[in-house]
């Protein structure tokens, strides 16, 4: 093969029947060795779909005021217990005693979330745990610096966690010079790695301009924080959503990407970032059901949003409301403490009417294929306008489809970009749930499987979960 760097010339069909017996870390590891051999396992598919798969088979909600999360499943022919697995309140001494475990990040399989003993790393398919000893700050004057995950099992199985502030912190805000930009041309920032076990401050350079002055108010925003992993970047959304930072772990430089110009000021709590088939985006909703779903093009070394989709929802979602009324959608929510799954129902009870007859149109709405995840076709009229308050639960990271979050309802649907095709997933609220005026999901992140079990152990304790 021309080109091999190890001097053995193989044609490229002989190499790839020697790297598809490999097994599947060394695989991931063989990926790494250069170019050539990075395009035939990707290009092959050969660390194998059912290790791999593409699919997104549930999402991890996160509710105020409540001490664990949910979990909406995706429907299967065996449906995974994934609360019972990651077994949340296995660390409860007492039940009366008060705990909680808070979700942090979801990255390509591996869930970054915090308990009592601290922050831990978690494969929900595998049961593989593994805890990290506690880091040299989360929280200091005048800012929040959050914790955000990055893993790729296809570059390697070691994972790493990154403290990024969400905004200017009170010494950087409070400097004798007022022209002091942030973030510094110097970035330094706080990381864990899992090759050493150890937290470490690393200093990242900064290509292009600074998001502003520290002294500026509109890099004072707080709110959630969310990222995402592509390309080997970790992509961190900063300042309320006015900023995105884009920071290469392995060459150890950073770049500010400031939002689409065309966000108004109100917009910006509301503004998602993510990943979808096509790369890079973002979404934000103007009104209640505005749609508008932006592509970062860096194909010629610049940073800029394009324009995706700019869809009212309207009519969509107030035909699937509609149809659904009380009905439970095939997808079940489970609770973390008592696993229970709420809304499971027998599909074809959910299919059928009074008089037990088949309504095709409630059928193609809430029936999910769980074999290619195809959206349920919709051509019916709208009978009503319901114009509902919607907010934002992901990207489907291998598709054109958002999951969305029906407020009114209370209900979780996929929405498909391309084709304005929505499918009602059921309920998203769990039974017992009951918060006042403060209840609600504040944070959600989509599950995509990885169930490659042989993960490197950190310095500090790793274990499979019994």
């Amino acid at each position: 093969m021309e080109g091999d760097p190890m001097g053995v010339a193989l044609p490229e069909d002989a190499l790839a029947e020697i790297l598809r017996r490999l097994p599947p870390r060394s695989l991931a590891t063989s990926r790494c060795v250069c170019k050539a051999w990075r395009s035939i396992v990707d290009g092959r598919r050969l660390l194998l779909p059912e290790l791999l798969p593409h699919s997104v088979r549930g999402i991890f909600l996160e509710y105020n005021e409540a001490s664990y999360p949910g979990f909406l499943s995706h429907p299967s022919m065996e449906p995974d217990d994934i609360l019972g697995k990651l077994n949340f309140h296995r660390l409860r001494p007492d039940p009366y005693q008060w705990t909680y475990t808070h979700i942090e990040g979801h990255c390509n399989g591996l869930l970054l979330y915090r308990d009592r003993l601290g922050l831990q790393v978690a494969n929900p398919a595998t049961q593989w745990r593994a805890r990290l000893p506690p880091p040299p700050e989360t929280e200091r004057e005048g800012g929040f610096v959050e914790p955000h995950l990055a893993f790729d099992p296809t570059e390697s199985l070691h994972y790493e966690i990154l403290l990024v502030p969400q905004t200017p912190l009170a010494e950087e805000r409070d400097q004798p010079e007022p022209s002091k930009e942030w973030p510094a041309s110097t970035w330094v920032l706080c990381l864990f790695s899992s090759r050493t076990g150890q937290w470490e401050q690393r200093a990242f350079l900064r290509e292009g301009e600074a998001a502003g002055m520290a002294s500026d108010e509109v890099l004072h925003r707080t709110s959630d924080s969310c990222s995402t992993y592509w390309h080997g970047m970790l992509f961190v959304q900063c300042n309320g959503g006015f900023t995105v930072m884009r920071i290469s772990l392995s060459n150890n430089k950073y770049r500010v990407i400031k939002i689409p110009t065309d966000i108004e000021e109100s917009e910006y709590y509301k503004l998602h970032l993510g990943r979808s088939r096509e790369g890079l985006c973002c979404a934000t909703f103007r009104d209640r059901t505005n749609l508008r779903v932006w592509i970062l093009d860096d194909s010629c070394g610049t940073m800029e949003w394009a324009l995706k989709h700019h869809i009212d929802l309207d009519q969509s979602l107030s035909r699937v409301m509609w149809h659904c009324g009380e009905k439970e959608g095939p997808w079940s929510l489970q609770d973390a403490i008592n696993v229970e799954h709420y809304g499971q129902q027998d599909l074809n009870d959910v299919n059928m009417d009074e008089d037990h007859s088949n309504n095709s149109f409630v059928k193609s709405e809430v029936e999910w294929d769980s074999d290619n995840d195809n959206i349920g076709d919709n051509e019916s009229e709208v009978v009503e306008n319901y114009l509902p308050y919607v907010c934002f639960l992901g990207f489907h990271p291998y598709k054109e489809v958002i999951f969305l979050n029906l407020l009114s309802l209370r209900r979780a649907v996929a929405y498909h970009l391309n084709t304005s095709i929505v499918q009602d997933l059921g309920n998203i609220w769990p039974n017992d749930y009951d918060a006042g005026h403060a209840g609600g999901i504040y944070k959600s992140f989509l599950y995509t499987p990885c169930l490659l079990a042989d993960f490197p152990e950190n310095k500090l304790e790793a274990h499979v979960a019994g």
